[in-house]
């Protein structure tokens, strides 16, 4: 008799607890419980920026360029490569019966450069009246005529010296790289007028190739099918590069600290152009890729950018490398929470798990611009002084369950037991 009694109790007593196990731990339980963690942190909040590291080369603000067609037409050459000249000083002495020549060429040029100018300023004005009223799903054409190619993803941009133009675009982006195009030949058109201008300024009865700026004496052509002189405006900025990778990180305005032997060591600058076209290949492009540690997984893909110095270099030469910082993001006031204590929803937004007032967990979406050594960096969502939560299990829960927290492991000071005082021991023993 007791040998079925006790079977039947032993069988009682498990289902009882089977029943009570499948209440608390079922997937459809309905009981709240209590959570363990023990990975939290109270976030303090701090200031936050995420820099871009890059080596860059101190280089000419603005490239002038002088030429003849014909060596014969040179008498004597004045200049050579580093010397220093001011706007009108004569760089070389040319033959009285090649000059007349010359100077119905350089006439010929400016006119046809005017007339260039004119049609790109109203290319322009087209693109950006076409920005404006295109959508994303339209297609609007711009069309002159023109000799070089870019092609940007679906978009194809024709432009060249002739001063045609023809662009199909379907996306805003493109609008924005066509005009950007335009504009950087229109720079370039402008510079030549600056050289043609105070060419033909110069006296006729002393023909001369005179300087149309101040700057240094760069590169002087001599023999060649045509002849030419660079010259190096007096103000310089410092180029580098950026791969494809970088390029949505890079922004004109950006703040710059810029270090190097001859550079004062607070020498700022900001970003003053950032190129949409990748860079052609030369000898600056060629040494900064021997300087740089990552190699770029596309090798065409280098973007030129330029940074202004908010203070001349004067005593830095040209092609000197130096180091600088972009300032691609920042944030104030803002916390760091361990990327691994997030729950990714989209690019910039993660969920994250905090500690309430009650002691309960507590899912909120956080806003995460940037990251910086594995610590998301947040800007709204989660303030300072929040205890935010390591487990991300606790996203999945229907409710928000109350939390136990891991004591904390570290014992105070022997200062701060004395400091602390007996009275207050007592209360916390005794009275509360």
């Amino acid at each position: 008799m007791n040998k079925y009694f006790n079977i039947a109790v032993s069988i009682a007593v498990s289902a009882f607890l089977a029943t009570n196990f499948y209440l608390l731990f079922s997937d459809k339980s309905i009981i709240t419980k209590s959570v363990y963690v023990n990975e939290y942190e109270r976030l303090p909040a701090k200031d936050y920026q995420e820099n871009l590291t890059k080596q860059a080369f101190v280089a000419p603000l603005e490239t002038y360029t002088v030429y003849l067609e014909e060596e014969e037409a040179v008498n004597s050459w004045l200049v050579e490569e580093g010397d220093v000249v001011t706007v009108g000083q004569e760089l070389a002495l040319l033959n009285t019966e090649r000059a007349e020549g010359e100077r119905e060429l350089w006439e010929a040029e400016y006119e046809a450069l005017l007339e260039q100018e004119i049609d790109l300023n109203q290319m322009i004005s087209d693109l950006e009246s076409a920005r404006s009223k295109a959508k994303s799903n339209q297609t609007s054409n711009v069309k002159h005529n023109d000799g070089v190619k870019e092609i940007q993803g679906k978009t194809t941009i024709e432009i060249g010296v002739d001063v045609g133009f023809t662009v199909d675009v379907t996306e805003e982006g493109s609008y924005s790289q066509a005009i950007a195009a335009v504009e950087q030949q229109l720079a370039e058109v402008n510079r030549q007028l600056v050289v043609l201008d105070a060419q033909l300024m110069q006296d006729p009865s002393n023909p001369a190739l005179i300087s149309p700026a101040e700057g240094v004496v760069s590169n002087v052509t001599r023999h060649s099918d045509r002849l030419f002189i660079d010259i190096y405006s007096e103000q310089k900025v410092l180029v580098t590069y950026i791969k494809d990778d970088e390029w949505q990180e890079v922004e004109e305005g950006q703040q710059v600290n810029i270090h190097g032997t001859g550079i004062v060591e607070t020498t700022e600058g900001t970003v003053l152009s950032v190129s949409t076209v990748a860079a052609n290949p030369s000898d600056l492009l060629a040494t900064y890729k021997e300087l740089d540690i990552e190699a770029a997984e596309n090798p065409l893909a280098y973007y030129e950018v330029r940074i202004l110095p908010d203070e001349e270099l004067v005593s830095v030469h040209f092609a000197k490398n130096a180091e600088t910082v972009i300032t691609t993001d920042e944030a104030f006031g803002a916390v760091a929470i361990n990327e691994l204590w997030l729950y990714p929803i989209d690019e910039d937004t993660r969920e994250a798990a905090i500690l309430d007032e009650a002691g309960r967990a507590k899912i909120v979406k956080a806003t995460t611009p940037f990251t910086l050594e594995e610590y998301a960096i947040v800007t709204a969502g989660v303030a300072p002084k929040d205890v935010v939560l390591g487990k991300l299990s606790l996203r999945e829960y229907d409710y928000a369950p109350h939390v136990i927290l891991q004591f904390p492991s570290e014992l105070p000071k022997k200062k701060e037991w004395k400091a602390f005082g007996w009275r207050n021991y007592v209360k916390a023993m005794f009275v509360k």
